[in-house]
């Protein structure tokens, strides 16, 4: 059976260039190395003592395209994700880190073997891939892989996720180690490779040293996969003043004194808002322009579309619905890749907004609120509340904050709602009267 990991649906942050960079290094050392014929300097070497140049060496070392081709593909599938959370100079640390502390394991309870097998010594980057697996699990458990297999005949591609992919790659190699008696082998060489990942994933994430966004293995012990987190950022600790009374917008202009202090919590807004007619949001009266279209509408629509835009706007939508607005939004910018122009649907793009909203993405959430205000202005005043709020309490725009509300229909909404419009009024205000700078070119 053959295994091929393509793509992943793990938040990734940064282009993965370094792991692109290491697989070319392996793939120099191969040919210098003739193959793996002409080991001296890289080969891992047994029973004759310490060498610290051999445990980072050896990583390179290859015997065969076989061997070069199955590990490469590996390092890609697990590197694209740990490389994506890190960066590219803390990955290279990191992989030098667990193949070197492998190596230097490996080599200390060879000393003094003088067997064949001390005699073969040990070369692959598979020990480190093994690493990269077991943080792969630790970091990113319930994401999944976008996995080739071709089983007897059949060829498929399958998702996968990183727990259970690597729960069975590494119950395997338990399986073959203890059949062998642990002895010196390439079960029990992944093992530890596993083993030493596993421990510095846990550590870096204890540490705080990378962050896991809640869908780290401890946060899907907890119960708390997904939750957003409270990141000590400069956008939690925006402070908004409270009116003595909100429960009007006439009431809370008019109060003077504030008081108290809350912290701003931009998630609160309009979960339960309503449209210009009083009808819920999903039910807005399309606009004259055709934006607003109906559900059968959007269905005879999108049967106009490719066959590969409805697959990733399927997944999409799986996404939103599995609280993934992250990796919709990934799956959304590769099609656009792809072709030209792909206008969401008024419900799909409010969804991916609204995710991206909860988990406090502003940069991301900004311009899926603007596009949605522009081709769905009926049917918009939800998004004119939560742009307006980041614009105020984020970006510094009060002028911008104050348009949009203007635009906001007050009569049909509830207190609660009109309190929260309230607060992000008075906040531009106060920045307003404070002469606050604004570069505003948005005029909606």
């Amino acid at each position: 059976m053959i295994v091929i990991p393509l793509n992943t649906d793990a938040p990734i942050y940064h282009w993965p260039w370094m792991t692109l960079v290491l697989i070319a290094a392996n793939v120099v050392t191969f040919f210098l190395t003739g193959g793996g014929r002409e080991t001296d300097g890289w080969l891992l070497q047994f029973g004759n003592g310490l060498h610290p140049l051999e445990w980072a060496a050896y990583n390179f070392l290859h015997f065969g395209w076989l061997h070069l081709i199955g590990n490469m593909i590996f390092l890609w599938g697990f590197g694209l994700i740990v490389e994506g959370k890190l960066g590219w100079w803390r990955f290279l640390l990191l992989y030098l880190a667990i193949g070197s502390l492998g190596g230097a394991f490996i080599q200390s309870v060879m000393l003094g073997r003088t067997d064949e097998v001390a005699a073969a010594g040990l070369g692959g980057s598979s020990l480190t891939v093994y690493g990269l697996l077991a943080i792969c699990m630790i970091w990113a458990p319930k994401n999944e892989l976008d996995v080739f297999m071709y089983f007897g005949l059949r060829p498929m591609t399958v998702e996968i996720s990183n727990l259970m992919f690597g729960l069975w790659y590494i119950a395997e190699q338990f399986f073959w180690a203890w059949l062998s008696g642990f002895s010196m082998g390439s079960a029990f060489v992944h093992l530890v490779g596993a083993f030493w990942g596993a421990g510095i994933g846990v550590a870096m994430l204890k540490l705080g040293w990378v962050d896991c966004e809640n869908w780290d293995l401890f946060a899907l012990w907890s119960g708390r996969l997904g939750q957003p987190v409270d990141l000590v950022r400069w956008q939690d600790n925006i402070e908004i003043t409270h009116s003595p009374n909100l429960s009007d917008e006439k009431t809370a202009a008019s109060a003077t004194t504030p008081k108290k202090k809350a912290k701003f919590r931009p998630s609160i807004y309009l979960s339960t808002s309503r449209s210009k007619r009083g009808k819920p949001a999903a039910e807005a009266t399309p606009s004259p322009s055709g934006s607003d279209a109906s559900t059968s509408k959007r269905s005879m629509s999108e049967s106009s579309r490719p066959a590969m835009t409805l697959k990733v706007l399927a997944r999409m939508r799986e996404l939103l619905r599995t609280d993934k607005p992250q990796a919709a939004l990934r799956e959304y910018r590769k099609r656009l890749l792809t072709v030209d122009q792909w206008p969401l649907d008024a419900d799909d793009l409010q969804a991916l907004a609204d995710g991206l909203f909860k988990l406090k993405l502003w940069d991301e959430t900004t311009p899926l609120l603007e596009e949605f205000i522009e081709r769905f202005p009926t049917r918009a005043d939800s998004a004119r509340i939560k742009l307006a709020a980041i614009c105020c309490e984020v970006q510094n725009r009060p002028l911008a904050a104050l348009k949009l509300l203007n635009q906001v229909e007050l009569e049909d909404l509830p207190d609660s709602i009109r309190g929260h419009i309230a607060q992000i009024r008075q906040k531009a205000e106060r920045l307003l009267d404070d002469e606050t700078f604004e570069p505003d070119s948005k005029s909606w």
